[in-house]
């Protein structure tokens, strides 16, 4: 099954070309599968750790402004005040939030906003300085929910509000009214670049997802439309002359006879056709896939090492273990959680051994799977591919839990000027 690799490969002139300059950087001649940029997502948490980041941060600065409040010496109806207020402030925030109450934020945003203001100032003028740090949560909200602009406005407007009614209360003779504006806007900053940085996280995982599925459904539609392209004019003229042959082989038969003669002709070239197709569809090149699969795996945030080492191919076993190759991608960036992914291409006593494993086999598969096999259609087809071919393909779950995607087969006889891989 195609992988993602492809669609990287048709996007320029130098399809399936090993570039070690600027693909890769070597290590003794060795690649490395270490791009020579930062791949987009490489060094991004997984989506539900970057939210717990942020809630985090977020819990902290919450429990800093109750213990302030609290060590002002405030009454029995004070801390009655405050335990009333802060979870609503918090309830607000977190419909602020997250990812999946965007529809919530689309419809209430600007009413959970102007609640969250009026939750902050107010409570100002009782508490003073000890409050005004909860600004910056509504700060963030503001600058999530509106227009660049006006989220700055209203942002700086808060601001402005919290510290004036710090400075009211204070008699504006202490250093309470700049702690208050400094305090604000560096909570407000904080969590506002945590939050983007969270969804931005969500996103790129997003994509990675729809990346792969999406090259798939392309590559099964291609597929479909060539097929369909060749098969449907000889099919139908399979049909008329099939109809025509039932309708002469009483009174004509001789004629008959030339109808089913003709049948079996476009037979043969739909036949040849479609072995054309598929010929064209799975001849590839193991060299070409190793490279495509390190590039999108990179590109993919998957820190990807390969290896390459071993004689030359015969053409037969080339595509097949391209084959493996690309089917064990696939499943890498569709079926696992994976950070890390090893592939190598070794030869050893006459037997090449293509190796694909990843670090992302998920906690109840890798205890209750271990040694085995994973099952689906897919590798079922590998397999009989391989067996084919005088090979076989195992795949199962180490003892390092890794899952570990093997394909051997024996090379082609050596030929003169046969290199290295």
């Amino acid at each position: 099954m195609p992988t993602q690799a492809d669609h990287l490969r048709s996007a320029g002139p130098d399809e399936g070309r090993v570039d070690e300059d600027s693909t890769m950087r070597c290590r003794g001649g060795e690649p490395t599968g270490q791009p020579s940029g930062l791949p987009l997502g490489a060094e991004a948490p997984p989506p539900h750790f970057a939210l717990a980041v942020v809630f985090t941060v977020m819990a902290g600065f919450f429990v800093m402004q109750v213990v302030d409040i609290l060590d002002q010496g405030v009454t029995p109806l004070d801390i009655a005040l405050v335990f009333t207020v802060l979870p609503a402030l918090i309830g607000c925030q977190v419909a602020q939030t997250l990812p999946r109450l965007r529809p919530l934020r689309d419809r209430y945003g600007r009413a959970i906003l102007l609640a969250q203001v009026l939750l902050v100032v107010l409570p100002c003028a009782l508490f003073g300085w000890a409050w005004g740090g909860m600004g910056g949560f509504v700060g963030a909200s503001a600058l999530l929910v509106l227009e660049t602009r006006k989220g700055i406005a209203v942002f700086g407007t808060l601001v402005a509000l919290i510290a004036l009614s710090t400075g009211a209360r204070s008699g504006f003779g202490t250093v309470a009214v700049p702690y208050m504006v400094v305090s604000s806007l560096l909570t407000g900053i904080i969590v506002y670049s945590l939050i983007r940085l969270a969804t931005l996280t969500i996103a790129v995982h997003e994509a990675r997802e729809d990346f792969a599925r999406i090259a798939i459904v392309k590559e099964r539609l291609r597929f479909a439309r060539d097929l369909h392209d060749l098969l449907g004019y000889s099919l139908s003229a399979i049909t008329l002359k099939g109809e025509l042959a039932c309708q002469l082989v009483g009174r004509a038969p001789d004629q008959a006879r030339d109808e089913l003669l003709g049948i079996i002709d476009i037979s043969r070239q739909a036949l040849a056709d479609v072995r054309e197709v598929a010929h064209s569809y799975r001849s590839l090149s193991l060299l070409n896939e190793l490279s495509s699969a390190r590039s999108v795996l990179s590109v993919a945030g998957i820190e990807a090492h390969v290896r390459i080492d071993y004689d030359r191919l015969s053409a037969e076993a080339d595509t097949e273990l391209a084959t493996v190759l690309r089917e064990g991608v696939t499943n890498v960036m569709r079926h696992s959680e994976a950070s890390r992914c090893r592939i190598e291409a070794t030869q050893r006593d006459g037997v090449v051994r293509l190796c694909i494993a990843n670090d992302g086999v998920p906690a109840k598969e890798n205890s209750g799977r271990r040694g085995g096999s994973r099952g689906g259609s897919g590798l079922q087809n590998l397999t009989e591919r391989m067996t084919a071919v005088g090979g076989r393909l195992t795949a199962g779950v180490d003892e390092d839990g890794w899952f570990r995607l093997v394909a051997e087969t024996a090379p082609a006889p050596p030929a003169a000027g046969a290199g290295r891989g």
